[in-house]
C-alpha cells in the first residue's frame, strides 16, 4: 500500500501546478522590486475582481492539463519484518478531476491569500508486488481505483525586495484539508486486501495533507524565489533603447486592490545615465475595472532627454518634404502671399529665385506635461535658414532661436490611443543675420507659416497613427476608459480571456 500512497502524492501535483500558475499571475501584476524610494513612472493596479478572474482562468487551464496528466510509473521495494517486498504501480491515468472553486483575498498591508475549495481527483492503474523470504515467494497483481474528494487548500504569501532590487516571495501560511480518500483494489486477492484497506485510507489522507502543503511551500519559498531572483529588471526596445521597469517601492496591498510602482524610464542602450527629472506623485483614483494603469509624463520626458543627448532632435526641412501644392511656400520669389519671400522681403531681395532651407536643432531637452486639458509639449531650438541658389550652392541668410508650445488632446478609438493638435504657439527671435535686421513679428509669421504646413500636420499624423493598446494572444480588453489627469494618463480596463477551442 506504500505504492498507492505515492500514487496519490502524484495526484496532488494538481494543487502544485495550479499554485505555480497563480504565482505567474501575481508576478506579472507585481513586476520587479527596487530598493530606491522614488516616485514611479507608472503604476499598475489589479483589483480583487481582476485577481479572481485571473485565478479562474488559471484554474480552467489547469483543469484541462490535469485531465491529460501523465503520471510516471512507480517502482520500488521495502523491507518488512518477515521479508522483502518489491512493488510496481504502472499505467496510472487521471480519470476525473473536480474543479474547485477559487478565491483570492488581499490581505491589507501584507500580501495575498489564495483559496481552493472542494477539489476532487480520480485515478486508476495497475499494481503488482513480489514477496520473498528465503525460499518462500509470493506475488500478486491487479488494478486499482482511487478517489480524493473534498480537497481544499489555502496558501498565503508576502512579497518584498532584496538588496539587489529583485522581488522576494515567502509563504506565510498553508492549510490543506481532504474530506475523503477512497482506494479499491481489483484482481488477485483484492477481496482480501480490501478488507483491510480502510485501515490505511486515513493515514494516506493525512499524508496527502502534509505533502500538499510541503509542495506548496517549496514551490513558493524555493522554486518561485529562485526564479524571481534571476528575473531581468529591464527590457531592450528595438536596437537602441532600454526600458527600466523595476519597482521603486514594495507593492501596496489594500482590501480591494493591490498596487505596484514601477521606475518607468528609458535609457540609451549602453548609457544608463539618469534623466534630470523626478516623476510627480500620481493622483488617487477609483475604478470598477479589473486593471488600472497610470502612465506619467516622466516617461515621455526621459525619452526626450535621450533623444536630445544623442543629438537626434534635428531636421533639415526643404521644399521636397512639403505637399505638392505647398512646395512654393519656401520660395524667395513669390506669386502669392503664402510664400517665404513675401513674408520676409529681404530674402527675396538678396536671393531671388531661390528656395529656403531650414536646419532645425534642439537647444535643450524637450519637456512634456500632462493635465486634464491634454498633453502639452515644450520645445526650444535653433533654426539656421539658408537659400538654395540656382547653381546648387547654399547661402547662409540668418539664424533664430525659437520656443514652441503645443497641446495635444488624446482620446481612445478602437483600442488605439490617438491625439490631435488643439493649440500651437511659438516665439521666434533673431540671433544673427547676413541679410539685415528682421523684426520678431515677421519671423513669427514666417515660422507659423512653416508650422501650419509642416509641423502641425506631421504632429497630427503621428497622433492619428497613435499608440495601439498592447495586443495579447486570446485576450480582449473591454470597458476600456482613458482619462488625462495631473501629470499622467490613466487607463482602466476589464480583461476577457477567450482561448481557442
Amino acid at each position: 500500500m506504500v505504492s498507492t500512497r505515492e500514487n496519490f502524492t502524484n495526484g496532488a501535483k494538481a494543487c502544485r501546478y495550479f499554485q505555480q500558475l497563480m504565482l505567474v499571475v501575481v508576478v506579472v501584476c507585481l513586476g520587479f522590486v527596487s530598493s530606491t524610494q522614488i516616485n514611479p513612472g507608472f503604476q499598475f493596479r489589479l483589483s480583487r475582481s481582476g485577481l479572481n478572474y485571473g485565478s479562474t482562468v488559471a484554474l480552467d487551464i489547469l483543469s484541462k492539463g490535469v485531465q491529460q496528466l501523465k503520471v510516471p510509473d512507480i517502482h520500488g521495494s521495502t523491507h518488512i519484518r518477515v521479508g522483502k517486498v518489491s512493488y510496481d504501480v504502472t499505467s496510472m491515468h487521471v480519470t476525473g478531476f473536480t474543479k474547485p472553486s477559487t478565491n483570492v483575498v488581499i490581505n491589507a498591508g501584507s500580501g495575498l491569500t489564495w483559496q481552493l475549495n472542494n477539489a476532487g481527483l480520480s485515478m486508476d492503474g495497475r499494481w503488482h508486488y513480489k514477496f520473498r523470504k528465503g525460499f518462500i515467494r509470493i506475488q500478486d497483481s491487479g488494478s486499482f481505483d482511487g478517489h480524493v474528494s473534498g480537497a481544499s487548500l489555502t496558501v498565503s504569501v508576502s512579497l518584498g525586495q532584496d538588496a539587489s532590487g529583485h522581488p522576494t516571495i515567502s509563504s506565510t501560511g498553508c492549510q490543506c484539508n481532504i474530506d475523503s480518500v477512497k482506494i479499491r483494489l481489483h484482481g488477485g486477492a483484492s477481496w482480501l486486501y480490501n478488507l483491510f484497506i480502510k485501515q490505511i485510507e486515513r493515514p494516506v489522507r493525512n499524508s496527502l495533507r502534509e505533502q500538499i502543503c510541503t509542495l506548496a511551500r517549496k514551490a513558493i519559498d524555493v522554486n518561485a524565489r529562485a526564479r524571481l531572483a534571476t528575473l531581468p529588471t529591464e527590457i531592450v526596445v528595438g536596437n537602441d533603447w532600454v526600458f527600466d521597469y523595476r519597482l521603486v517601492s514594495p507593492p501596496a496591498f489594500q482590501a480591494e486592490f493591490l498596487d505596484s510602482f514601477h521606475k518607468g524610464e528609458f535609457f540609451a542602450k549602453g548609457d544608463p545615465t539618469e534623466a534630470p527629472y523626478q516623476a510627480a506623485v500620481f493622483p488617487p483614483a477609483t475604478s470598477n475595472q479589473m486593471v488600472t494603469i497610470w502612465v506619467s509624463d516622466y516617461i515621455l520626458n526621459t525619452v526626450g532627454y535621450v533623444l536630445y543627448k544623442r543629438g537626434i532632435l534635428k531636421h533639415n526641412l526643404t521644399k521636397n518634404e512639403l505637399p505638392v501644392d505647398e512646395k512654393g511656400v519656401l520660395n524667395t520669389t513669390c506669386t502669392s502671399s503664402t510664400c517665404f519671400g513675401f513674408l520676409v522681403p529681404q530674402v527675396a531681395t538678396v536671393h531671388p529665385n531661390a528656395s529656403v532651407e531650414l536646419e532645425m536643432i534642439a537647444s535643450s531637452y524637450p519637456t512634456a506635461s500632462i493635465s486634464a486639458a491634454g498633453f502639452r509639449g515644450n520645445f526650444a531650438g535653433l533654426i539656421n535658414l539658408s537659400a538654395r541658389l540656382a547653381n546648387g550652392s547654399l547661402a547662409p541668410m540668418f539664424k533664430t532661436k525659437v520656443s514652441v508650445t503645443f497641446l495635444l488632446t488624446a482620446y481612445l478609438d478602437n483600442m488605439v490611443i490617438q491625439a490631435t493638435v488643439t493649440d500651437f504657439s511659438s516665439k521666434t527671435k533673431l540671433t544673427q543675420s547676413e541679410i539685415g535686421h528682421i523684426p520678431d513679428d515677421v519671423l513669427n509669421a514666417a515660422f507659423n507659416l512653416i508650422a501650419n504646413i509642416f509641423i502641425i500636420p506631421n504632429l497630427n499624423t503621428v497622433g492619428e497613427n497613435g499608440i495601439p493598446f498592447p495586443s495579447i494572444e486570446d485576450v480582449r480588453f473591454t470597458n476600456t476608459e482613458l482619462e488625462m489627469d495631473d501629470h499622467c494618463v490613466r487607463i482602466a480596463t476589464d480583461v476577457q480571456y477567450s482561448p481557442p477551442d
